[in-house]
Formats: C-alpha cells, structure tokens, sequence
C-alpha cells in the first residue's frame, strides 16, 4: 500500500468514530454553540499534547523502574496506571484551562463540558489513528481494524469524552459557587474513571469488559444528566468575565 494512502486511510478510520462523538457531544450545546474556531483549535489542542503526554507517561514509567511487559503484582500494576491516569487527565484539564482563558466566549457553565470534550476527543483522535496506522501496516483485511476501532469507540474513545466531561462539569460548579473543593472532585472523579479503565482493561484483562462497559454506561448517564443541569442554569460565568486570572 503506498504510503500516502496508508496515512489517508488510517486518518479516515481514526477520525470516523471521533466526529460521531463530537456531533453527539456538540447537540448537548446545540442552542448556542460554540464558535468553530475555538472548537477546532480545542481539538488541535487535543492532538497536539497527545505525544507530550506519552512522553510525559514514559519517563514515569522508567522513573519508578518498571517494565510494563514483564508479569507485575497487582498493586504495582494499579500504581502505575493510576500515575497515567493522573498524567493524561491533569495535562488535558490544564491545557483548556490556559488556552480558555483567552477565550470571550467562554461565558456559560457548560462551555466548561463542551471545551473539554473536544479537546479530549482530539487526544482519542491521534490514539486512534496510530493505531490504524498500525494495523493496515500488519493485515491487509479491513476486519480486525473494524473490530478495533469499534471497541475504541464504546471503550477509550468514549471514555477521554466522559472524563473530561465529569471534570468540566464540576470546573463549572466550582466557577459557579466560587469554590474550588467542586474542581477537586471533578479532577479526582475523571481520574479515578481513567484509572479503573485501564486497570480492568489492560491490567486484568477480557474478563473485566463487561464490569467496565456497565461503568461507562452509568457515567454516560451522569454525564448526561450534567450536560441537561447546565443546560438549564444558561447562567454566565462572571469570575471569568471580571478577570481571567481567576479562572480557577
């Protein structure tokens, strides 16, 4: 296969799933959307920090000396997925947070869900697109990559969305009640999806996918459900109004 279709077609795969969350996730704001512009560069965002953050992952995993090939203790195994957790919920959070600040039209509660979103669904693109990449380079039948990409979507991809979508929501009650113990929970509750993730998933094994898929569902519906309370509040954020430089 010549290279440059190689990369168009496991840029097509990777982003098919991807623009079927965006569109689902985007109809939650579809009353007063957000300017394209600061949605596509959420989502370049999004792409862009994915290699800092593997990066950032690597050079973790070598510092606590561990060898993620080798058979490890569960506790050890919980350790270390729960630092990349960490590492990729704090680099997405905080990369909105510098980029929104020189936003106008981050005015309302639920641009702080909608942002994050995007951007996390732009980190779930280049994921998704290695690894097409990957694939069409080992098979030359479309389905085991089909399979892939269709357990991305119900799996990874929906998950960056629901954990950034649980950290949003309590970023705008925490800008909201002028109190930042709603930030930390958000931040804590994203993260301790992520971690649970990718224990059951990668650090256990098949026998937790059916565990896991019931998890995203329930957090989808919370996750809905907060999406329709900020829908309802439409109420502005003054403190990022009045200066940005309490956006926290």
């Amino acid at each position: 296969m010549p290279f440059s279709l190689h990369i168009i077609l496991a840029s097509l795969i990777g982003i098919a799933p991807i623009l079927l969350w965006l569109l689902f996730f985007l109809w939650q704001d579809i009353k007063k959307p957000e300017p394209s512009r600061w949605l596509i560069l959420l989502f370049l965002i999004g792409m862009a920090m994915t290699p800092l953050v593997w990066v950032l992952e690597s050079q973790f995993i070598k510092l606590i000396h561990v060898n993620l090939n080798e058979s490890l203790p569960l506790i050890v195994t919980a350790g270390v997925y729960l630092g990349i957790a960490v590492i990729e919920e704090l680099a997405k959070f905080f990369s909105a947070f510098f980029i929104l600040r020189k936003d106008k039209y981050f005015d309302e509660a639920i641009d702080a869900m909608i942002y994050l979103v995007v951007l996390a669904l732009g980190f779930g693109f280049v994921e998704n697109f290695l690894i097409a990449y990957q694939q069409l380079g080992l098979s030359h039948s479309f389905l085991p990559l089909f399979q892939i990409t269709s357990l991305r979507f119900v799996g990874a991809n929906l998950l960056h969305a629901l954990c950034s979508g649980i950290i949003g929501f309590f970023w705008a009650l925490s800008l909201l009640k002028r109190n930042k113990k709603y930030l930390f929970i958000g931040i804590s509750g994203g993260i301790l999806l992520h971690w649970v993730f990718n224990l059951a998933i990668i650090g256990i094994g098949g026998d937790a996918v059916f565990l896991v898929t019931i998890i995203l569902f329930l957090v989808a519906i919370f996750v809905l459900w907060a999406f329709d309370v900020l829908k309802k509040l439409r109420q502005p954020l003054p403190s990022i109004l009045i200066n940005k430089s309490k956006i926290l």
